[in-house]
């Protein structure tokens, strides 16, 4: 019999030591029996880019929802979703580097949330703490300042011990700033410049969302594209922008590649635009990291279809992501310049201190811990310095189960120094706000402490787990077994004597 201490070391993530156990894996296969969906036989949606309810000045204010409605996830089926705006996937926010932007959330669900702007460098009362909720029946405004380059970011719901339920209902959405230094690159844009949020989730025969049938990690045997099971998107014969968000929860990785054997021209990171363009076959994402690509169609033919495909399949998903289907020319072509923005390297002579966190599963507590402790909202463990670089070292100790984790910085970027001492290839080469680290693996990443003092949060992006049942629109029935996502919080402080 297996248990979750007899354990088979199966598969990698692009050919990392991301060791998964069998039970993890046979469970989510036994348990995938969501209605199947002919391949590539609905569009892809492109999720609606919301407008400001009005401008003032430098100004943008916005108004979004959160509310239920019914959607059309799988063909001919109707999916009740918590949605931004009751949409699934939420409205866009596309904003510029510079441009203040507010947003008024109004909770008409049942249940407490919180949105973060994930990867976004905002005030501590505008992050998305998961303990400052908007209740139901009641509004927050989020300021976002968008002093931050150009950049693919995502929000989506932050509420402790509730955000695995709101997400995989439908709370999450794009948020993607530009700027001038963008602008004068002249990449693929307006109808060419299309974001793709990958999800897993599984559902239920009547269309439902069928929600863990365990408290152990999990991972959906539908991928979804923009809300939509694998979709086809009509292309011209010219160069397309994709901005590519792994939206997944526990172990939706993936590791994106195109069956005609083209390479993609990956320009950016999570934390936006690469200093150069890096060429390749393939696009590992762990839960919350992204990748701006491009992909050329000029070379096709009208007519050819080129799919992409997913070779993190061990739970039961299906490779097929997406089919790019080439109907016609076009009249203007764009290319990716040579070289894209200059990157300033933090130099590890610079940082103050260096801190280690570990990652790990507490089998006897059967909850997972960073440095053995979980979260508490009235416990301050970091106190970085406004202005100090500091160096973190990240280990994941979950050898035994072989669980990979993701590790997720609010408020400051990084860049990734090494991984077990090897410099970062060509997709790490930028500045990041998520990290992937496998099994045994040391990631050192340093940051610079600047822009605003508070309360923010540090931790593994793997959000989850829960028991299976739906916990009812009130949310009143308690999860059965801690969050990993929400395991420190961090402090900033204002006064340089306090840090330590």
């Amino acid at each position: 019999m297996l248990t979750r201490r007899n354990v088979l070391q199966l598969g990698a993530l692009a050919g990392t030591a991301a060791l998964l156990p069998a039970e993890r894996v046979m469970g989510a296969v036994a348990a995938a029996v969501s209605p199947s969906v002919p391949a590539f036989s609905v569009p892809l949606t492109i999720p609606p880019v919301l407008r400001p309810r009005w401008s003032l000045g430098n100004t943008d204010y916005y108004e979004i929802t959160m509310r239920e409605a019914d959607a059309e996830i799988l063909p001919g089926r109707t999916t009740r979703i918590w949605g931004y705006n009751g949409i699934f996937p939420g409205p866009t926010i596309r904003t510029r580097s510079g441009r203040r932007v507010i947003v008024r959330q109004r909770n008409d669900l049942g249940i407490d949330t919180a949105v973060h702007l994930h990867g976004g460098n905002v005030p501590a009362g505008s992050d998305g703490h998961p303990s400052d909720l908007v209740r139901p029946g009641r509004s927050r405004s989020y300021f976002y300042p968008n002093r931050q380059p150009a950049t693919t970011l995502w929000y989506h719901d932050h509420a402790h011990h509730q955000e695995h339920r709101n997400t995989y209902r439908g709370l999450t959405a794009l948020y993607l700033i530009g700027d001038g230094a963008e602008d004068r690159l002249r990449l693929p844009s307006g109808r060419h410049d299309i974001p793709l949020m990958i999800q897993d989730r599984s559902f239920n025969d009547d269309g439902s969302f069928r929600f863990p049938l365990g408290a152990d990690e999990f991972a959906g045997d539908t991928t979804l594209v923009n809300g939509r099971p694998k979709p086809f998107l009509e292309v011209e014969q010219r160069a397309y922008r994709f901005r590519l968000l792994n939206g997944s929860s526990l172990d939706g990785f993936v590791d994106l590649s195109l069956d005609s054997g083209q390479q993609f021209v990956q320009i950016g990171s999570d934390g936006g635009l690469l200093a150069t363009p890096h060429a390749t076959s393939g696009i590992p994402l762990a839960p919350a990291e992204r990748a701006d690509v491009v992909v050329d169609f000029s070379d096709y033919p009208i007519g050819s279809r080129i799919v992409l495909k997913n070779a993190f399949t061990l739970f039961g998903n299906d490779p097929d992501v997406l089919r790019f289907d080439v109907v016609r020319s076009a009249t203007e072509y764009s290319r990716v310049p040579a070289t894209l923005v200059p990157i300033e390297r933090l130099s590890p002579a610079s940082a103050r201190r260096t801190r280690d966190f570990e990652l790990a599963l507490n089998l006897a507590k059967e909850q997972f811990e960073i440095n053995g402790k979980v979260f508490d909202p009235n416990r301050v463990d970091v106190r970085p310095r406004l202005g100090d670089t500091e160096i973190w070292r990240v280990t994941n100790r979950d050898t035994a189960l072989g669980i990979p984790h993701t590790f997720h910085t609010h408020l400051v970027r990084f860049q990734v120094l090494d991984r077990n001492g090897t410099p970062p290839g060509p997709a790490e080469s930028g500045w990041k706000d998520t990290v992937h680290v496998n099994p045994g693996e040391t990631v050192r990443i340093i940051m610079r402490f600047g822009d605003f003092t508070g309360r923010y949060t540090y931790h593994c992006h793997l959000i989850g787990p829960f028991d299976g049942r739906d916990d009812g629109p009130d949310g009143s029935r308690p999860m059965n077994s801690p969050c990993p996502g929400r395991c420190f919080s961090i402090g900033l402080s204002a006064d340089h004597t306090r840090g330590k």
